[in-house]
């Protein structure tokens, strides 16, 4: 019997090449998105997973409420780790860490620059990367030691064994490779390629040890088995008060696990993160799907009437129901697995671009067995979905009335569900316009938000080996070159700032004011070069000596300490007391898309990391840039050069909104060209059925647009009627999108209506074509047989 079934389903395709196409191309681009996002999802669950101990590691957390409301980060004190190790029974590892950053190793001329952890010992304790060669534990625990990975040690040293070979680190260490590690896995959310002993970063911090304060490096812990998380984090909330007077904020450990996902807090509250972005995925795989189906339910059910004889004859002659409903079912699965095999081959065609895309590293591997259990089962219930109505709704004829009359008594109840999916469809496609439009106008705003200075010709070049030593030789060469305005230092660059502190006093403080303080030290003219609005006082100049015991705040920071006037010449204490010589108009920093942080700038003329170089807007950028690198060059033979545009590295922060909306665009694009499939084939078949109708009307007279309008306009009205139904759900969707970033874009009707003016002209198209084609026809053919 199943023989008999594919066969004939086989057969119905072979006779109905058009039906069989779009179905197959339907079901086949939606499978394809469904792989796709299946592939994504997979991949970003898999993150961490080869940890065997993940379920013991936590990252500590820094909680801290300040006005009224709570912001959860992940500096944290570095004396922290120690004194868990001492007092917290339930922590069995603790280990310090700094963040990955790029430093210069070298061997002999070659130095290339590698991204580079401080890490304490316990590190590769808590975490399980596999070692090649060495005792990597060891090697940590030497200052004059470095761990390197498989890849890196490659690059340096080709197939030679790099156990005991010496490499330059940051022009100034020579350490011993003592291991090397296997390359990083792809899935692993801490990446590294070189890992430095943390004792190099201590010596190099100065006394950060005694610092309860200061929020500048990362803790990962790892805790005994069947340990309470909620009574160790109760047992946390007030260590930091035990440690340090004035401290109000607490410590939680957060299960590493879910960090790469809900990363993003609220309140005090995990609220979200990339899970966001995997929920998102997983609604449009759904409704790329579910368009799909509609897809076949629709044309199964459009050509109902030319089975209608068919499933009579077959009643009459002794089938049962279930066998017709087998039948029909058969046909549909057939036609999936034709179209799964068409997504398999899409997928395997558009795999690299889209990889490209959206920068991941996706891949259907034959051996991921799970992944293709997962395709396999997305063929089969989309197969078992789309063809369960059209099972039952041809199953269920008449045989009588159908033999007799060659009709079917249920047309127009057919005819309002298929309305009803075709309303569906487009109602799915119209909102994901109104995401793609909302996206890209949010992107538009944030991209262009006052950012309070200048990034035009603001060269930032990273300051490596001797050049904070030698900053002001390299400072008065530079500003030799006429297109250079102005140089200035910092210890950070102007977009990303990881340190902050509580425990500055100001007169007038009062107790609920103990609030984190970013804090940065920069070099003299650092407002000028950096093209910074001064709302009061002035900037650091060597015309007022060494300003070291002067400082700089934000706006924000004014109004947080609730300082009254005069502002300039108030003093600060925090290690040392310093007077307020400037307020600088609040600028961006970190997120874009947040409120600014208070911020206090000291002086300082030494362990600067960054040179900031102000050039004129000249129009040689290319030779003005090239003269920089060969000063740079000139004082630091040794290093390779790192200088970006400011402005260029700021539009980075704009990579999750640009993804999200690269997303809408490509979803929205495929769930239109799904459902204009379905659209071209039910007015193909409308245009079939009423051939003779419109060949009379043409004898008697109609013209062209008017026979294309009656065969037309029955498409519009369930366009029209998904633009009134998506629309609300639109709004309330978009408005609780924006309401996650304090700056964002207000809606607008007319965002709504470029949507519904932009699904109606495709619909147009769409249809126009069977319409005008059946306009055109010879009335003569359509009305001389029956």
């Amino acid at each position: 019997m199943i023989k008999n079934y594919l066969l004939t389903a086989l057969r119905n395709i072979r006779r109905n090449p058009l039906y069989a196409t779009l179905n197959i191309a339907g079901l086949g681009v939606g499978l394809a998105s469904a792989i796709l996002i299946l592939l994504w999802v997979v991949d970003e669950w898999s993150y961490d997973r080869f940890h065997s101990n993940l379920d013991n590691i936590y990252v500590t957390m820094h909680s801290e409420k300040q006005g009224g409301e709570t912001f959860t980060y992940q500096s944290i004190p570095a004396p922290l780790a120690a004194g868990l190790r001492a007092d917290i029974p339930e922590i069995a590892r603790a280990a310090r860490g700094n963040w990955a950053g790029s430093h210069l190793m070298s061997v002999g001329e070659k130095g290339i620059y590698e991204r580079a952890m401080y890490v304490e010992a316990d590190f590769l304790n808590i975490f399980k990367f596999p070692s090649l060669m060495g005792d990597a534990v060891a090697a940590l625990k030497d200052i004059n030691s470095v761990v390197l990975t498989e890849r890196t040690a490659k690059k340096f040293f080709g197939e030679e064994n790099p156990i005991g070979k010496v490499i330059r680190h940051d022009g100034k260490d020579d350490l011993k490779v003592a291991a090397v590690l296997k390359d990083i896995p792809r899935n692993s959310s801490v990446r590294f390629d070189v890992l430095l002993p943390f004792a190099i970063f201590e010596k190099e911090g100065g006394n950060i040890n005694a610092e309860w304060g200061d929020n500048s490096i990362q803790t990962w812990v790892e805790l005994r088995p069947n340990t309470n998380l909620a009574a160790l984090n109760h047992k946390l909330e007030g260590y930091l008060a035990t440690k340090a007077k004035g401290i109000t904020s607490a410590i939680i450990a957060y299960p590493f696990e879910r960090y790469r996902l809900w990363n993003r807090f609220k309140n005090g509250k995990e609220v979200g993160g990339r899970i966001d972005t995997l929920r998102m995925l997983g609604i449009l795989g759904v409704f790329m799907l579910l368009i799909a189906c509609i897809n076949f339910m629709n044309l199964s059910t459009a050509r109902s009437e030319k089975r209608a004889r068919e499933v009579g004859v077959r009643k009459v002659l002794g089938a049962f129901r279930s066998m017709l409903i087998g039948q029909f079912l058969s046909e549909a699965l057939v036609m999936t697995f034709l179209g799964l095999g068409f997504a398999l081959l899409l997928t395997y065609i558009v795999l690299p671009e889209f990889n490209l895309f959206f920068n991941k590293k996706l891949a259907l591997s034959l051996d991921n067995w799970g992944v293709w259990v997962g395709v396999l089962a997305i063929g089969l219930i989309v197969g078992l979905i789309s063809g369960s109505y059209p099972a039952f709704y041809l199953s269920q004829f008449n045989p009588a009335k159908v033999i007799k009359s060659g009709t079917l008594s249920t047309n127009k109840k057919g005819s309002g569900i298929r309305t009803g999916l075709v309303t569906f469809q487009f109602g799915i496609s119209i909102f994901l316009i109104i995401s793609t439009i909302v996206f890209l106008k949010q992107l538009d705003f944030a991209q262009n938000l006052p950012i309070g200075y200048d990034q035009e010709n603001l060269i930032s070049v990273h300051a490596n080996g001797t050049m904070p030593k030698t900053y002001e030789t390299v400072k008065n060469d530079l500003l030799q070159l006429k297109s250079v305005k102005s140089v200035s230092t910092s210890n950070t660059d102007l977009l990303m700032y990881g340190q902050n502190t509580t425990g500055i006093q100001w007169n007038g403080k009062t107790d609920d004011q103990d609030f984190a303080i970013t804090i940065s030290w920069v070099g003299l003219d650092w407002v000028k070069t950096a093209g910074l609005k001064l709302a009061q006082g002035r900037d650091f100049s060597a015309e007022y000596g060494s300003d070291t015991l002067s400082c700089i705040l934000n706006q924000t920071a004014v109004k947080r300490m609730g300082l009254k006037e005069p502002i300039i010449g108030q003093v600060i204490r925090h290690d040392t007391t310093t007077k307020i010589i400037g307020v600088v108009e609040d600028y961006v920093f970190n997120n874009p898309l947040s409120k600014t942080a208070p911020m206090v700038i000291y002086h300082d003329r030494t362990g600067m990391s960054n040179f900031f170089i102000r050039v004129e807007n000249d129009n040689n950028i290319r030779q003005n840039v090239a003269q920089i690198e060969q000063i740079v060059k000139k004082h630091n033979p040794t290093y390779p050069i790192q200088a970006n545009f400011t402005k260029e590295d700021y539009q980075a922060n704009f990579n999750e909104i640009k993804f999200t909306g690269k997303l809408a665009r490509l979803f929205g694009g495929l769930a239109m060209f799904i459902s204009c499939l379905g659209l071209f084939g039910l007015s193909a078949f409308l245009a079939e059925r009423r051939r003779k109708e419109i060949g009379i009307r043409k004898v008697l007279g109609a013209s062209i647009s008017h026979v294309w309008l009656q065969l037309s306009k029955d498409f519009f009205k369930p366009v029209v009627l998904a633009f009134v139904l998506a629309t609300p759900f639109s709004i309330w969707a978009m408005q609780k999108v924006l309401d996650e970033m304090e700056y964002h874009i207000n809606l607008e009707w007319w965002m709504f209506a470029v949507a519904g003016l932009l699904a109606l002209l495709i619909a147009l198209v769409t249809v126009s074509f069977q319409g005008i084609k059946a306009a055109l026809a010879n009335p003569v053919k359509s009305l001389r047989t029956e």
